[in-house]
């Protein structure tokens, strides 16, 4: 049999007007999968994140969550299943970091003070305070422990590391390789491909409301392919197969030919062998951010 979504998004439509901040957007995640939902500001990921949530409905199209339905109405059913934490997200300011801690704990079955203690450890938040004394990224910190802390099945985290020091990035990305180990299901938006690649098993890409690709973690990883930067005597042109990005230029020491080539190795050495009057070569592997612009400037032919 099929395993079951725990999200399913079916044509999903936001407008506010005649602006579409989502359009016609359809996915669905498995148990245990570990997806980024990665695009730049504005492309319609925290609409989409708020539409689960049940914050808000769509204007067509449908959502699910645990094989139920989503609408404002009927949302909090799912809310006791669910860790939700957001960048810079408003927390109750009067309240010590404990206190609000405990009254998260306070609306799921079970005790959940181990999971306290080793998230505490994780993160070292200051839970003694009034969290509107803290610093952004020490509410973040917080947050992120209220997300986890009752050990939900789904975690729904907008911009999670948003305001961490780069030691509490790395700190929050260990534990949701744990999470991926202990099958809990983590959908997390973010810019920045890096962050997500390291962690996710899928990364949805969206763009200007639209989804446009939906690629596994391991595609995506062997895709990025090589920037290939060739100096030459005379003008060449470039492999007639896997390339692309290709600039032409000339400067002082003869012709410049750039690519991002992601074909086979030994083809790449034979066409280098091919060339006369190489001046200089430099070939280096394509970071997944260049990725990522790549695909932010091409939708892949999906509309």
């Amino acid at each position: 049999m099929p395993v079951p979504s725990i999200i399913s998004v079916d044509a999903a439509t936001k407008k506010f007007g005649q602006f579409k901040a989502v359009d016609d957007a359809s996915f669905s995640v498995k148990p245990g999968e570990i997806i980024g939902f990665v695009g730049v500001n504005g492309a319609g990921k925290t609409t989409t994140i708020n539409m689960l949530l049940g914050f808000t409905s769509p204007t067509k199209g449908t959502i699910s969550l645990f094989g139920e339905r989503i609408k404002p109405s009927t949302a909090h059913r799912s809310h006791s299943r669910i860790g939700y934490a957001a960048g810079d997200m408003e927390l109750p300011t009067r309240m010590t970091g404990r206190q609000y801690i405990n009254f998260v704990m306070s609306q799921s079955e079970g005790n959940h003070t181990k999971r306290l203690a080793h998230l505490t450890e994780i993160f070292s938040p200051q839970l003694s305070k009034k969290i509107g004394t803290l610093s952004r990224g020490n509410r973040q910190k917080i947050a992120l422990v209220a997300a986890f802390v009752t050990e939900p099945s789904l975690v729904i985290l907008d911009e999670p590391t948003s305001g961490l020091d780069p030691i509490m990035q790395d700190a929050f990305l260990k534990l949701v390789r744990a999470e991926r180990e202990r099958g809990t299901t983590v959908f997390m938006s973010s810019h920045y491909l890096q962050e997500v690649a390291e962690v996710c098993t899928r990364v949805l890409l969206m763009k200007n409301g639209k989804l446009v690709e939906d690629l596994s973690a391991e595609t995506l990883q062997s895709t990025s392919g090589k920037t290939i930067r060739l100096v030459t005597a005379s003008k060449v042109t470039p492999p007639q197969y896997d390339v692309s990005s290709v600039e032409h230029s000339k400067n002082d020491n003869g012709h410049e030919l750039s690519f991002v080539y992601k074909g086979k190795i030994t083809e790449l050495q034979r066409w280098i062998s091919r060339q006369a009057g190489v001046v200089d070569i430099d070939i280096s592997e394509r970071t997944l951010e260049a990725e990522f612009r790549a695909l932010y400037q091409d939708d892949g032919g999906k509309k």
